[in-house]
């Protein structure tokens, strides 16, 4: 009886002894790959980033897309530009800790990750080129900011769905 008992104990802990928390998946990814991540990454935090992204950074796109891009002022799609390109930022860092610490993605999978990450470095592109544009006395502003306003619906269509996704997930 006392082997039995004492059989059910060992398996019991043994989980606890083969299982690999945050901070020692953090530890093995950083001694595999050579790296020190910053302090402030873990999982909560990047799947907080990636959420927050697909609300808040959305809503805010969205409505620069409505009231500032038709305006085609430089100072607005430089801000809105560098918005993108510092979540973009944010992103990727999770994303490689996610990645290396064996977490998964910062969103769904490799594919919509690359896609969305793909879709806002397109639509920085486009901004760029509203900032980049040579001054003329008389342009018409829609075909200035035509090819960004498609790049934000292509960037807005990726987002939608991994927004649904984790919906559907019940992640959200």
């Amino acid at each position: 009886m006392k082997k039995i008992l004492m059989i059910m104990a060992l398996l019991s802990l043994s989980q606890f002894t083969f299982s690999c928390d945050e901070a020692c998946k953090r530890a093995k990814a950083e001694a595999a790959n050579n790296v020190k991540f910053a302090s402030y990454l873990n999982a909560k935090y990047c799947k907080s980033t990636g959420v927050d992204f697909l609300i808040q950074g959305r809503k805010s796109l969205q409505s620069y897309k409505d009231k500032q891009l038709p305006t085609a002022h430089r100072g607005g799609a430089k801000n809105i530009r560098n918005f993108i390109l510092q979540r973009k930022d944010w992103l990727q860092e999770c994303d490689n800790y996610l990645q290396l610490t064996d977490q998964g993605r910062v969103f769904r999978d490799k594919d919509s990750t690359d896609k969305i990450i793909a879709a806002m470095s397109g639509t920085a592109d486009a901004l760029e080129k509203i900032m980049k544009r040579p001054q003329a006395e008389v342009e018409s502003l829609e075909l200035v900011t035509a090819p960004a306003a498609s790049k934000f619906d292509d960037l807005f269509k990726l987002v939608d769905a991994q927004y649904l996704e984790l919906q559907r997930r019940g992640l959200l």
